[in-house]
C-alpha cells in the first residue's frame, strides 16, 4: 500500500472511504452490546480526524468532534476491577480495522457523575496493541482486521465513574500524516482499591508532534521495522501490552 503511485491512490478513493471505521459498541466479558447504548455517540460519523497541526491540541482529541454534544445520552455499565473484561467493537458493517496503526485504551475519572464529564481531568493508559516484531508492513499490526479489542479491568484501578476512550492513530498515510478514529464509553468501576493510577495526563497534552511516534514515517525508504508506540507507559504494568517488538 505504502509504494503506490498517484494515479493507484486515486482509483482506490472510493474504498478508502468504506474502510473507515467508528466504535459505537461497548463489549463486556464477551456481550457486544448495542451500539450508542455505552459508547458516546459523536457527530464524525465514519470520518477520522487528520492531525493538520491544531488536532493534538484540541478538545476533539478526548471523545471526538461532537461528542460533548451527547454527554447525557449513553447509559453507564457497571464493572468490576480486576474481574470483568471490556472494550470496545467496531460497527456491524465493517470487517475490522483496515488502515495500519496502534490502538490505545485510556480511562480518566470523572468528578461526578460521568454523564456531566467532558474529560478535562487527567488520564492514564490501560492497554494498548502494537505491531509484531520485525515489521511495520500493514498486515504486522496486531491491529489489522481485527474487530474487537478488550482486556480485563486491572484490579488497581478506583471506584468510581470513569469515561473510558479507545483510539487508533492510523500511520498508513505518507509522511508523518495520522488518521484518528476516536470514542468514549461511560462505565462506573466497583473496586476496593485505594491508590492512585500513575502516570496519568491531560487531553490533549499527552502527544505532540515532536514525539518519535508523530515523526515515524511509514513510507520511508527503506522500510522501517519499529514503529514507536504513542503516549506514555501504562497503568499498572504492561501486562495489557499487546506488542511483540
Amino acid at each position: 500500500m505504502k509504494n503506490l503511485s498517484a494515479l493507484a491512490l486515486t482509483a482506490l478513493l472510493p474504498s478508502v472511504t468504506v474502510a473507515h471505521y467508528f466504535f459505537p459498541h461497548f463489549v463486556i466479558n464477551g456481550q457486544v452490546t448495542p451500539e450508542w447504548q455505552y459508547t458516546r455517540k459523536h457527530d464524525n460519523f465514519l470520518n477520522p480526524s487528520w492531525e493538520d497541526g491544531a488536532f493534538l491540541n484540541s478538545n476533539d482529541l478526548r471523545c471526538n468532534k461532537g461528542a460533548s454534544n451527547h454527554m447525557r445520552e449513553p447509559q453507564t455499565a457497571r464493572v468490576t476491577a480486576g474481574q470483568d473484561t471490556v472494550g470496545f467493537q467496531t460497527y456491524a458493517g465493517t470487517d475490522g480495522l483496515y488502515h495500519p496503526g496502534p490502538v490505545q485504551i485510556y480511562m480518566s475519572k470523572a468528578p461526578g457523575d460521568v454523564r456531566d464529564y467532558d474529560g478535562s481531568g487527567e488520564w492514564f493508559k490501560v492497554a494498548q496493541w502494537g505491531h509484531r516484531a520485525g515489521s511495520t508492513a500493514d498486515s504486522n499490526w496486531i491491529t489489522w482486521k481485527m474487530r474487537q479489542f478488550t482486556f480485563r479491568m486491572p484490579a488497581e484501578i478506583p471506584a468510581g465513574q470513569y469515561l473510558m476512550r479507545i483510539e487508533q492513530a492510523a500511520t498508513h498515510q505518507p509522511y508523518t500524516h495520522r488518521e484518528f478514529y476516536v470514542a468514549c464509553a461511560h462505565i462506573e468501576v466497583s473496586s476496593n482499591y485505594q491508590g492512585r493510577p500513575s502516570p496519568t495526563f491531560r487531553i490533549p497534552g499527552v502527544y505532540s508532534r515532536d514525539q518519535p511516534f508523530f515523526r515515524y514515517d511509514s513510507w520511508a525508504q527503506p522500510q522501517p521495522t519499529v514503529c514507536p508506540l504513542p503516549g506514555p507507559a501504562m497503568w499498572p504494568n504492561n501486562n495489557n501490552l499487546r506488542n511483540l517488538t
